[in-house]
């Protein structure tokens, strides 16, 4: 996609599975039989669709959990130091872009048997015996339980972590012991800075080597730790660390360990290099079950003047109330997001990924004015950045599955409107031009190597449009409009004015010198999609100003009405770009048809489709993104047969690991969580299979549903409908609306 390295466009092949779909459903859409891709079997589905299971300890593609503020990343032993992001929390570093700032390493619990470390253990075969990590996304708790076979010793350990949802500062990990065989055991429990990465200057690198792949690019930004100390206490003590990245806010994080009931427990304060740790020890008695809980708050400047006494409120009041009771808090307020579900009967593998998906969404989203990155906060992957991912793939479903995420990424664009305003007249032009890549501040921070997409792939000012519409059509809200949106579009529709031409020869407006959606394509003219949705951004101030009103700028209307879009009306397609050849054909142009709603023949929209199965045939399926909305516009089609052989691959080929991780590309073999893929295939379910689409009235049905022959029944259960909750069933070729 953005990254050159990353993107895979090598030919894939079609599997039976898929040719024996094409060929029933050739008579309907003929580019089927050239349809790639069926992946390989997956592993047998789960009875419960909200647990999945690891069976051995998984270096790669590892669960995570969050709050929408902050998350944690899994470990293979559940007690190692692991990755954890806080939204809003970024680096700055000289000579760099901004990277979003990976926190101090709050969750690590190592166990010292009297002969070893176990977080020092290799993960040989057969040392961690009966080996099981499971998360339960119906109460957000990741759990990691084996027996540790360290030469004659054996001790079973079984550690949950969760990130609480009652509490939206506070990160919560239990640890449990039995040992085999009675002697010394030490528990050790460090918040601790991460080491200093091997940096590079990708403000100022004009090319990168070939094989920086993205472990090389991506390595999260790094806080320093400012000071550090533990103290002990009567059954464990306390922790407290402070870091800064350069030129981010200060963090705090506050720990109190808690090893009630253990006879005989000794604690002590550790200084470490880059932090601290409380050591406990205690003599114990073989067979006897003993647990320890580590209860940290979380906080920066981003909250508050004094973090670290917001940090320690949630570390404090957790521990006062006790493991049960806080655990119990978190898992209810976690099970009440789920009275907002994605029910598919009749599939239970489809069931499954659809309810990941979701899980992992809510999982990075929803802290007040943050966007979401294309991983979310699974990782650092493009450096943390806010890309059009968030406006035009992740933003839709979320206006009705999740508001509160939602409102999140629109305010997001609001409250950096001068920054966009900024880059506009940085750029020669007027009003606000969103940036490729945004970071904390909104500024416009795409590395050196890639800065044509920063000057040229300006799409994603009309992405942020759209977006912002659309938040308007699904809310009602008058009020956010007037204060938010309508500024955001105002100055979106000013930038459009400015960036067109004039053509007196055919009396058009153009866009001249972009790059096309279609990556590759460089200093293209009227690329298809760039075109389509600056109309469509012109269309929404227009709507908006009316709907507030107020008197609409008149050449608003004016570039609207005679802008330029591509079409072959010879062919009955849309080009991916003005005179485009031939080759070109296909990959982007369903967007126009869905998300975008443009007006045009239904011959054009099925052209356009045929015309992306078939490329998709050749070149392979790419990156996680437009495939997974062509099944939408084949369902507005009525062309079930079409849908049904598009289903499968539009997320088998993503899919790593026990936890149902999303890789970017087909070819990646790590997941760092491509959520911008996840957010297409849950518009593909939503708005695709149900024939809905938002409208001046809110939630409307614009063609009859189409469910996937797998399928028996879909349910959209308690999902929001301009602040009501209702319920949508599609079963039989009809949807019903329930009260």
């Amino acid at each position: 996609m953005r990254l050159p390295v990353s993107v895979d466009r090598r030919p894939g092949r079609a599997g039976p599975a898929i040719r024996r779909a094409g060929r029933r459903a050739a008579a309907l859409s003929p580019a089927l039989a050239l349809l790639a891709g069926a992946a390989g079997p997956l592993r047998a589905q789960r009875a419960d669709s909200l647990l999945l299971r690891a069976d051995t300890p998984v270096a790669s593609a590892r669960a995570y959990v969050g709050n929408g503020r902050f998350t944690l990343l899994g470990s293979p032993r559940g007690t190692e130091g692991a990755l954890s992001f806080l939204a809003g929390l970024y680096e700055h570093f000289p000579g760099d872009v901004p990277r979003i700032a990976a926190l101090p390493a709050w969750n690590a619990v190592d166990v010292h048997d009297g002969a070893g470390w176990l977080d020092s253990t290799a993960l040989a075969p057969g040392s961690l015996a009966g080996y099981r990590q499971l998360l339960d996304m119906g109460d957000g708790v990741l759990r990691t339980s084996y027996s540790w076979v360290h030469g004659a010793r054996r001790t079973a350990i079984d550690v949950e972590a969760f990130v609480s949802r009652a509490d939206p500062r506070l990160g919560v990990v239990r640890i449990a012991l039995t040992p085999s065989a009675s002697g010394p055991v030490r528990l050790s429990f460090p918040l601790v800075g991460w080491p200093a990465p091997q940096r590079l200057r990708l403000a100022e690198l004009q090319r990168i080597q070939p094989d920086w792949g993205p472990a090389r690019l991506w390595y999260p930004g790094r806080a320093v730790v400012l000071d550090a100390a533990a103290a002990p206490g009567a059954d464990g003590g306390s922790v407290r660390l402070r870091a800064r990245p350069v030129g981010g806010a200060t963090v705090a994080e506050a720990a109190v360990v808690t090893c009630r009931g253990v006879p005989g427990l000794r604690s002590r304060a550790v200084r470490l290099v880059a932090g601290a740790a409380l050591e406990v020890s205690f003599v114990a008695t073989a067979g006897r079950t003993y647990a320890c809980e580590k209860y940290v708050g979380i906080a920066s400047t981003l909250d508050g003047p004094d973090p670290l006494a917001l940090a320690r409120r949630s570390a404090d009041a957790a521990r006062a109330a006790g493991y049960a009771p806080v655990r119990e808090a978190h898992a209810a307020a976690a099970r009440r997001l789920w009275r907002t579900d994605i029910v598919v009967e009749g599939d239970p593998e489809l069931q499954r990924v659809v309810r990941g998906m979701l899980f992992r969404l809510r999982a990075v989203a929803g802290a007040g004015g943050w966007s979401i990155p294309p991983m979310g906060l699974s990782s650092a992957g493009y450096y943390g950045h806010v890309f059009w991912d968030a406006d035009t793939w992740m933003l839709p479903p979320l206006l009705l599955l999740d508001p509160a995420a939602a409102r999140a990424i629109v305010d997001f664009r609001c409250r950096t409107l001068d920054a966009a305003r900024r880059n506009a007249r940085a750029n020669g032009f007027a009003g606000a031009m969103y940036p490729w890549e945004a970071d904390d501040l909104g500024a416009e921070t795409t590395p050196r190597f890639a800065s044509q997409n920063a000057s040229s792939e300006i799409h994603v000012t009309g992405d942020v449009a759209v977006g912002q519409w659309l938040y308007y059509l699904a809310t009602g809200d008058d009020a956010w409009l007037a204060r938010c949106g309508y500024p955001v579009l105002a100055a979106i529709a000013d930038f459009w004015v400015s960036r067109v031409s004039a053509d007196s020869a055919d009396g058009r407006y153009h866009v001249r010198d972009v790059v096309s959606v279609d990556e590759g394509l460089v200093g293209v003219d009227d690329d298809a999609y760039t075109n389509a949705v600056a109309l469509r951004a012109l269309q929404a101030v227009d709507s908006a100003a009316r709907r507030l009103g107020r008197r609409p700028d008149p050449r608003w209307a004016r570039v609207a009405s005679r802008l330029y879009i591509p079409y072959d009306s010879a062919g009955g397609y849309h080009p991916t770009y003005h005179k485009a050849a031939p080759a070109t054909l296909g990959s982007v142009v369903p967007l126009l048809a869905y998300p975008l709603g443009l007006d045009m023949p239904v011959r054009a929209r099925r052209t356009d489709l045929a015309n992306a199965v078939m490329r998709m045939a050749t070149e392979g399926a790419g990156s996680m993104m437009t495939v997974t909305l062509y099944p939408v516009v084949a369902a507005e089609l009525g062309d079930r047969a079409l849908l049904d052989a598009l289903l499968r691959d539009t997320y088998r080929p993503w899919l790593r690991g026990p936890f149902d991780m999303l890789a970017e590309t087909p070819r990646s073999v790590d997941a760092t969580d491509f959520l911008t893929g996840a957010g297409g295939f849950l518009q593909q379910v939503v708005f695709g299979w149900t024939g809905l689409r938002l409208g001046s009235a809110g939630l409307e049905p614009r063609f009859r549903p189409v469910l996937p022959s797998s399928v028996r029944r879909l349910e959209l259960r308690g999902i929001y409908i301009r602040g009501e909750m209702r319920d949508i069933v599609v079963e039989g070729g009809r949807l019903r609306i329930l009260p």
